[in-house]
């Protein structure tokens, strides 16, 4: 005859926690998704330096005509990119979604990362920082700050795998220091083999104008400029 084991409770426990656990619904691709760009993609845009209209999931994402522009573009400059010092300016009216085709970049690659060991260094800023930040750096008189902005300007041009510089045109009454910066950031980047991207509100005549022929020069020789022609989403929003 055979002792009859003790009921402890224990076994009600395990039983009730393998009925909780039957009860819960796997999470679907979507729900997953989402998780994972909420948790991991999000905070990186973040850190990056892109505001938060830009820290969202499916930013070109629509029926819109513009929308499908808007990836042609974003293919192209993927293209352009491919990590070997390239410079590549897009170009466009303000309010067609320049800068959201940048974000949409960064996000395709940190998705593609997404899992791995690989972590790519991506910095979103707009040149009128750059050139407040450094204009003592390259001022005739010098400056007794040189240590912090040689770490900056050593961020800039060797430090990040892709350098997005926004709103070229907005440094019109500071050429002299705009010109000098931009031009030394870009030969720093190409010979480091560091891409970079630029983004402008003008036409490719206005451009042209607005930036000194050494920068044009390295566009034509190292990447391109990618005019942006479709009608403002501000005129009249995407469907």
């Amino acid at each position: 005859m055979t002792d009859t084991p003790k009921h402890t409770g224990e076994l009600g426990i395990v039983e009730a926690v393998e009925r909780l656990l039957a009860e819960i619904e796997p999470a679907t691709e979507a729900e997953c998704h989402a998780y994972d760009f909420k948790a991991y993609i999000a905070p990186q845009l973040k850190r990056f330096g892109f505001e938060c209209r830009y820290r969202a999931d499916g930013l070109m994402d629509g029926a819109d005509g513009r929308c499908v522009l808007q990836k042609r573009t974003l293919a192209a400059l993927t293209n352009m990119l491919c990590g070997k010092g390239a410079i590549a300016a897009m170009i466009g009216q303000r309010g067609i979604g320049k800068t959201q085709i940048a974000a949409q970049y960064v996000i395709d690659r940190l998705w593609a990362e997404h899992g791995t060991a690989k972590c790519s260094w991506f910095h979103y800023t707009k040149l009128t920082t750059v050139v407040a930040k450094l204009k003592a750096f390259y001022g005739d008189f010098g400056t007794t700050d040189m240590e912090r902005l040689e770490a900056y300007r050593a961020f800039l041009t060797h430090d990040l795998d892709l350098l997005i510089i926004d709103e070229l045109h907005e440094v019109a009454d500071d050429s002299r220091h705009k010109d000098r910066i931009l031009s030394d950031i870009l030969d720093a980047r190409y010979a480091a083999k560091k891409d970079t991207l630029l983004i402008s509100n003008q036409s490719a005549s206005e451009f042209s104008k607005a930036t000194s022929p050494s920068i044009i020069s390295r566009l034509n020789e190292h990447g391109g400029i990618i005019p942006c022609e479709w009608e403002s989403f501000r005129e009249k929003p995407a469907i």
